[in-house]
């Protein structure tokens, strides 16, 4: 076992990174290939929000089924978790967005997955089924992820309001069975977005 700091000058030479003067978060950078913009447009940056968390939760899936990462899993199963319903409530607000008839009316904060998937079950019946089966499979997950955490927070905290416990699973969870699921998921809002735009571009 490697002997832990004791002294602020042991610290300042332990192995992990230390703040130094000058460091920035946001500092402006010039390469197109390492550097990142943030979109300019709202509606141009829900979706890079909505794809970005979901490609978050399956990076991480990734990062931590290979070897020599296999103990991250108990530590990132909350972000993973966290990016999977952040990026499902994105997805789902998109189609309410789009295709509810209001315009762009702005997001509302509600976090609540289940009132949002009515919303887009309603949508969906106005255009007519394309997929029962694959709503059907969706609707079971979008229950499940809302029963899990109805307001947004557990996998963020590790209990709530009042010191309430947050009840999770006490079983073993399949890690790589997420990552397909919700790539059935991710898939299925993308193809959804696709064929309710081509609906609706055509008219009546």
């Amino acid at each position: 076992m490697k002997k832990r700091p004791t002294s602020f000058d042991e610290l300042l030479n332990f192995e992990h990174r230390w703040p130094k003067k000058g460091d920035r978060l946001l500092r402006r950078s010039g390469d197109w290939n390492r550097g990142v913009e943030f979109s300019k447009r709202p509606i141009d940056r829900h979706v890079h929000l909505w794809e970005g968390y979901m490609r978050a939760g399956a990076g991480l899936i990734e990062l931590c089924t290979q070897d020599g990462y296999e103990g991250d899993r108990h530590f990132v199963i909350y972000p993973i978790l966290f990016n999977y319903r952040h990026g499902l409530e994105l997805a789902m607000k998109w189609i309410v967005l789009r295709f509810g008839g209001e315009g762009f009316q702005g997001i509302e904060e509600d976090h609540d997955l289940w009132k949002l998937w009515k919303q887009c079950r309603a949508i969906i019946a106005r255009f007519g089924e394309d997929d029962e089966e694959a709503t059907k499979a969706v609707e079971k997950i979008v229950k499940e992820l809302h029963d899990l955490d109805r307001s947004g927070v557990s996998f963020r905290y590790g209990w709530g309001k009042a010191g309430r416990e947050i009840k999770l699973p006490d079983h073993m969870i399949d890690l790589e069975n997420i990552h397909d699921v919700m790539q059935g998921v991710s898939g299925y809002f993308t193809g959804l977005d696709g064929w309710l735009d081509d609906l609706h571009s055509a008219g009546p």
